[in-house]
């Protein structure tokens, strides 16, 4: 959850405001560009997320409506109780995010993003064991989200039956597949030749999230989740590092 679009962006048809838009638009630093050009350049994303590039009104409108997604599900996602929620009009709606569909992407586009960013920073620097442990640890925080997972899920039904809006969320997705190859630290190990195994491989540790993250949320009082991270843990440094070596192997088999 969380997270961002790719060049085309997910809010491109609803954003109204041009200062907004230029705030996405702007090009990464120099900083970011050397440490994310690999995987920027081979999975095809930008790094601001526009939602997070919103004006202050934008944002409250977010809150607001993230507010309603948790009392009441999707369909307490009206607009004029959205407005009301957050002290605003409607006609403040529609000028920063063009309709109702507009505002839906920009509350999945902000779902668990901070934690992303966050995680990001404390995976930088550090390697090998202490960085694998402090990915788990950062996955287990994520799965952990209750509030987060629970507007998502809400959100997922009708996401999948509006083919614009499952297109636009399904982009956040890669996104996660970017993150999780930064988090592991293996954005020098992806070449093209190489791309579609850390694909699957990376849409893989998002599928375990997404799903003991489920689990929790059904078994609140029963399910262990740290244990069941503790074991993915434990996989990935037996099996990781030989997984990896085996990308390569197939990269050589077919220059």
């Amino acid at each position: 959850m969380g997270k961002q679009a790719p060049k085309e962006t997910l809010l491109s048809d609803a954003i109204r405001d041009p200062d907004t838009r230029a705030v996405c638009e702007a090009p990464e630093s120099a900083s970011t560009r050397s440490s994310e050009v690999g995987t920027d350049q081979l999975f095809g994303f930008p790094v601001n997320d526009p939602a997070l590039s919103l004006s202050d009104t934008a944002q409250c409108l977010i809150e607001a409506s993230k507010r309603l997604l948790l009392r009441g599900g999707f369909d307490a996602l009206r607009l004029d109780a959205i407005a009301a929620e957050a002290g605003k009009n409607k006609a403040t709606i529609k000028y920063h995010f063009g309709n109702k569909d507009g505002l839906i992407l920009a509350v999945a586009n902000s779902l668990d993003y901070e934690q992303c960013l966050a995680l990001a920073k404390e995976t930088s620097g550090i390697t090998g064991e202490e960085r694998l442990e402090h990915y788990i640890t950062g996955q287990t925080r994520m799965a952990s989200d209750s509030d987060g997972f629970l507007m998502f899920f809400d959100l997922l039904p009708h996401v999948i039956r509006d083919e614009r809006l499952r297109s636009r969320v399904a982009a956040l997705y890669d996104w996660y597949y970017k993150m999780n190859v930064e988090w592991l630290g293996l954005a020098d190990r992806v070449t093209p030749e190489n791309r579609e195994h850390y694909i699957a491989l990376m849409a893989l540790m998002v599928a375990i999230v997404d799903g003991l993250a489920i689990q929790n949320a059904l078994r609140p009082r029963g399910f262990d989740l740290e244990k069941a991270f503790s074991t993915l843990n434990f996989l990935l440094k037996t099996a990781l590092e030989e997984l990896l070596e085996s990308f390569e192997c197939k990269q050589e088999a077919h220059p």
